[in-house]
């Protein structure tokens, strides 16, 4: 077969689809054809072979330069990638392919251009589009994997060094064999690696190295066939902690309203016990006969009220007085007092500011911290050890954290910590610890934490709980911070001394009479808060007690009534049950139910000393 001659050669240059051309290295187009005038838009072959390569077509002329020193040479262009302009200045990545023509003292180079721009541009493109995806992938922590039909892992992704906590090359080049064999999770993958190349897509929930995954096995096709198998697993390792709070609480909530409904049925009933208990005592001489009955009947009241009060905290509905209150003196007190029952060697420490101050009730501040101090000193045991009881004022940002009970409103707190080295708990032990009923106290009626968080939850505030076996716990409450300076709580005091019961159970109403009118006073009673209002709006009032949990109108709405047409009457709220979980309520004391004859006459007496 002969060789083509020049005039084959001249003809194949010319009709190329690819564009050529011969050019002397200062940068002089001598040959052009014409796919070259076409892609750089010149008008014509003259105009193009016008124009320099270093002058007109290169964007940077150094590009040229660099060029021809890397490849002069080696005598061959294979690819070299640059950046060119059309006569409209127009911008075109192109790559060049050639070779250099040396004969004698001339020196030419004969190249080949295909213009790559729409390429770069799809490269661009979806490298842009890989490392959004890969982005995607990072913020929805989900690793993913690829394994061919022997299970061998060819290439991993995703943020596994934050999720699983090793590198992603770690496994490349094992099988899943191995993997499951040297580091299992709770499922085994094989079986569903296995199904996905039979052309199913798996998904299931696993745990691995301490996260909660959910996985999903997918058969990887090219042109149809099932050459492997991808498998991604996101981290729901959050979002799994966050359904078991949620279920926890609607459990809590449950309970909650079935525990308060009880105890203020219970209540009611402890009121007309405990208060005949009381009128028949003052009746009946020391030593007469049956006066030790009563006396057994009322502290078996007494007994009683103590775990419905416990069930009402629990609920989150006990009735609840807000004022200031500081926790230095409190807290030492309550230590104080648990001193006798501390282990010999155990030590209690205090870091609290003299002045830090809470708002709330007293009373049930009391309960919460004497219940944890109860409760760092059972996980002290025989073995003694620290307890620290510690407080700070804090300002919270409303966000929940892993160790949250009950998360705190956005707002300033004091925080109390109560600490204890002790032998710490289990993660399923904190998770019920303060479920009414649950102990592991051989003694305990598992009452007291359960009242803790209702008390907490009363109060606007948040609990957190953190402990390790072995490591002991600590508990910290965030109690909302008091902004009322001491001493600006003026109380009413007027003179006279009728008293109105406003009260809804005819057991309850009729004892409370005759308690009122067994301590010296006038009393009047009505049967709800309509009744209650049209005596106070029609005859002389002193002082009012009223129920607050009622129907048609409750104790809340009664005592916004009177503070209209009476705004310094004294009001005094018999409590029990919040049922409407309406808070803290504008009157000038709280009797919680039950209450003896005792805590009645007190009460009444700071709304007319000097009587």
């Amino acid at each position: 077969m002969s060789k083509p001659n020049e005039s084959a050669l001249g003809q194949l240059f010319d009709r190329s689809p690819i564009g050529m051309y011969r050019s002397t290295e200062q940068g002089q187009f001598l040959h052009v054809n014409r796919a070259l005038v076409e892609l750089l838009g010149y008008e014509s072959t003259e105009a193009l072979l016008a124009a320099n390569l270093n002058r007109d077509i290169y964007v940077e002329p150094s590009q040229r330069t660099a060029m021809i020193a890397k490849y002069k040479g080696r005598g061959v262009v294979d690819g070299a990638l640059v950046q060119w302009r059309t006569r409209d200045d127009r911008r075109l990545n192109v790559r060049i392919f050639g070779h250099v023509v040396i004969e004698g003292e001339q020196v030419w180079f004969d190249a080949s251009v295909v213009d790559v721009s729409a390429l770069e541009a799809t490269n661009a493109e979806l490298e842009r589009t890989a490392n959004t995806l890969a982005m995607v992938v990072r913020q929805v922590s989900a690793v993913y994997w690829l394994v061919d039909h022997d299970l061998r892992i060819l290439h991993t992704g995703g943020p596994i060094m934050e999720v699983l906590g090793y590198p992603p090359e770690t496994h490349i080049g094992r099988t899943l064999y191995e993997v499951h064999a040297e580091d299992p999770g709770n499922v085994d993958p094989i079986g569903a690696h296995l199904r996905a190349f039979a052309g199913e897509a798996v998904t299931y929930q696993n745990e691995y190295r301490g996260r909660q995954l959910s996985t999903t096995i997918c058969p990887n096709r090219v042109d149809g066939v099932i050459t492997g198998v991808i498998g991604t697993s996101v981290d729901v390792t959050a979002q799994r902690a966050l359904e078991r709070r949620m279920v926890d609480a609607q459990r809590a909530e449950s309970l909650g309203v079935l525990a308060g409904g009880l105890a203020h049925d219970f209540n009611n009933l402890l009121v007309a016990i405990l208060g005949n208990a009381d009128l028949g005592l003052r009746d009946i001489p020391l030593n007469a006969p049956g006066r030790a009955a009563l006396e057994n009947v009322r502290t078996a009241g007494l007994r009683a009220a103590e775990l419905t009060n416990q069930l009402l905290a629990y609920a989150g509905r006990g009735g609840v007085s807000s004022a200031r209150v500081v926790l230095s003196p409190i807290v030492g007190e309550l230590l104080r007092i648990s001193a006798p029952r501390m282990p010999a060697n155990a030590i209690a420490t205090v870091d609290i500011p003299e002045h830090l101050a809470i708002r709330g009730d007293a009373g049930q501040f009391r309960q919460v911290v004497m219940n944890l101090i109860g409760n760092a000193r059972e996980a002290l045991g025989g073995r003694g050890g620290t307890i620290d009881v510690r407080a700070r004022a804090t300002r919270l940002d409303g966000k929940s954290h892993p160790d949250d009970a009950l998360t705190a409103d956005s707002g300033n707190y004091v925080m109390i910590e109560v600490a204890d080295d002790g032998a710490g708990m289990s993660v399923e032990s904190r998770r019920r610890i303060f479920d009414p009923f649950f102990t592991t106290k051989a003694t305990g009626h598992g009452l007291g934490l359960a009242a803790v968080l209702g008390i907490v939850r009363s109060h606007g505030g948040g609990l957190r709980v953190a402990s390790e076996v072995g490591k002991g716990t600590t508990f910290s409450v965030m109690w909302p911070a008091s902004t009322t300076p001491e001493g600006m709580q003026p109380i009413v005091r007027p003179t006279r001394r009728t008293i109105l019961v406003i009260d809804d159970e005819d057991l309850v109403r009729d004892v409370l009479t005759r308690m009122v009118e067994d301590l010296g006073y006038t009393a009047l009673s009505a049967p709800g808060g309509a009744e209650g209002l049209a005596i106070v709006d029609a005859q002389p009032v002193d002082a009012v007690l009223v129920d607050l949990t009622m129907p048609r109108m409750s104790g809340a709405d009664v005592v916004a009534a009177l503070r209209q047409r009476r705004p310094r009457l004294p009001i005094v709220l018999v409590t029990g049950y919040d049922r409407d979980r309406r808070g803290p309520v504008d009157v000038n004391a709280h009797l919680p139910k039950p209450f003896r004859i005792e805590a009645l006459e007190q009460t009444l007496a700071e709304l007319f000393p000097g009587s």
